[in-house]
């Protein structure tokens, strides 16, 4: 039997006329009513479960992407520790070798190798300065102090174990800023040219310009950070050194430079050989000893610098601003996951433009809602930008070298002549006998002046650069340039010593009677 359309069951007596129509409208609202509460639960449930994944991302780094933050030489930065003791300035590092292995994008580089640092023949810090600033700062002091663990009273005694030297290189250094009392930490690549205090193994310690403690950088591949900052000219992250830790060293394995996971035997201190940037020549530094301090109180006790050339550990918000894991020197899984989707390139946040560059040399535009994006950079090249002509701005080399370089037999503490091919053309460059300053001119046979680094041209930088190459191709950078030549053939020659302008007084003699 079936019923039809209306109640599936019949009506109770008296229940008919008015009071079934009243009934079914009463339903039909309960319905709604349901409907409706069912919809405001389960947007409630997308809301808090939003909510809730947006917590977990955050504290476990899924969205927050560590910034690697550029600081240009003489650039002290917001919230320094002191003011700057730095006494040299504008200098011109070698800055265009290749040195060190290829690891996690960066290159690894042990801070004992002979011209790692630089010099520019006096002091370019003033460490007395430092000391007594910070000895008349507690705030300050005590900050500093603690991220190398030692009392405020013992800093003049640790800064007596530094020595300060020029970075000849991009250096990636786990930085400080001082803010709210406290030392900050951030991933920080410091330009070539930077004065900074090294320990007794060659790690950077302190900035000159602004007073900041250094620590070693995170243990994580650069690709899964965002670099932030205006780029020099020549920056790019795959010419960044690091320091190797002290469970690291370089060696080489079937001609290939690579970094081995286990420290090397312990060697005994010895003295750093650093580069002069004035004569072009190596010199010998023994660490420390810059202030006339006695020796010190039995209660000082001073950290070893071996022990503290190791990879730090962050928690809280300071390891996800850091890129690691909470409690751990463990890159943190997002940033090891964006490194690989960027190849080791991170990308580059100029922070004058919403243009970012990855550092593989494509560039990339991003339109922000309401916005104007510029046409054109300043440094950056904007595909199908009209860019204008900047005569200031020293023209771009482009040379290729597909086989390793050709110095033939001649031997020699210098280069003496060097060729290379741009446009096509093949060009000799013949540098002078004397290397009279920091900058040599070459005379070139296509009547372009050429200005180098009198250090670039050095036996020892020379033959350590093509070392380090994987194609054996010594490449060199002149001054003022934004890309290196790749050498084709070069020789070598002896340099002839500088003759003191006071021998030319010795041709004029007195008339004889």
């Amino acid at each position: 039997m079936t019923y039809p359309p209306g109640y599936p069951h019949q009506p109770q007596p008296g229940f008919g006329g008015a009071a079934a129509a009243a009934y079914d409208a009463q339903r039909r609202s309960r319905r709604r009513t349901t409907i409706i509460l069912s919809a405001i639960v389960a947007i409630l449930s997308v809301v808090l479960a939003l909510g809730a994944i947006k917590v977990y991302q955050d504290k476990t780094g899924n969205i927050i992407i560590p910034a690697l933050s550029l600081r240009a030489a003489d650039d002290a930065g917001p919230d320094p520790f002191t003011p700057s003791v730095a006494l040299a300035h504008n200098t011109t590092p070698l800055k265009n070798r290749t040195r060190g292995a290829g690891h996690q994008g960066v290159r690894v580089v042990s801070g004992t190798d002979p011209g790692q640092y630089a010099t520019t023949g006096t002091a370019p810090c003033d460490t007395a300065a430092l000391g007594n600033y910070l000895n008349s700062n507690p705030a300050a002091a005590s900050a500093w102090a603690g991220v190398f663990g030692i009392r405020t009273s013992d800093i003049s005694w640790y800064l007596n174990t530094l020595s300060p030297v020029v970075l000849t290189a991009d250096t990636w250094v786990t930085n400080h800023a001082f803010r709210g009392g406290t030392a900050v930490p951030f991933q920080s690549v410091l330009q070539a040219g930077t004065p900074v205090y090294v320990d007794s193994i060659g790690v950077p310690r302190a900035v000159c310009s602004c007073g900041n403690p250094l620590r070693p950088p995170a243990a994580a591949p650069v690709g899964g950070y965002r670099v932030v900052g205006d780029p020099w000219h020549d920056f790019h992250t795959r010419d960044v050194e690091r320091v190797i830790y002290k469970t690291q060293h370089v060696t080489v394995i079937n001609n290939t430079t690579t970094v081995v996971n286990q420290p090397a035997a312990p060697a005994p201190l010895a003295p750093l050989t650093i580069q002069n940037l004035v004569t072009g020549i190596t010199e010998i530094l023994n660490v420390g000893g810059t202030l006339d301090l006695p020796a010190p109180p039995a209660d000082v006790k001073l950290p070893d610098p071996t022990t503290l050339n190791n990879a730090p550990t962050f928690t809280a918000d300071d390891a996800d601003q850091n890129g690691t894991v909470d409690g751990s020197d463990a890159p943190a899984e997002a940033v090891v996951e964006r490194a690989q989707e960027n190849n080791d390139a991170p990308v580059i946040e100029a922070s004058s433009s919403t243009t970012v560059v990855p550092s593989d040399g494509t560039t990339t535009t991003v339109e922000t809602p309401g916005v104007e994006t510029p046409g054109v950079t300043p440094g950056v090249e904007t595909p199908g930008a009209d860019t204008p002509t900047d005569t200031s701005v020293p023209t771009t080399e482009t040379t290729i070298a597909t086989t390793p370089t050709d110095f033939g037999s001649s031997t020699g503490d210098a280069i003496g002549s060097l060729t290379f091919t741009t446009g096509g053309t093949s060009v000799t460059c013949t540098l002078p006998s004397s290397f009279n300053s920091s900058t040599v001119t070459a005379t070139c046979s296509d009547s372009i002046s050429r200005e180098f680094n009198a250090s670039d041209l050095s036996q020892s930088t020379v033959s350590s650069a093509v070392s380090s190459s994987s194609d054996q191709i010594w490449r060199v950078t002149p001054v003022g340039s934004t890309e290196s030549l790749a050498v084709t053939t070069a020789s070598w020659q002896t340099l002839t010593p500088t003759t003191p302008e006071s021998t030319e007084t010795e041709t004029s003699a007195e008339p004889t009677e």
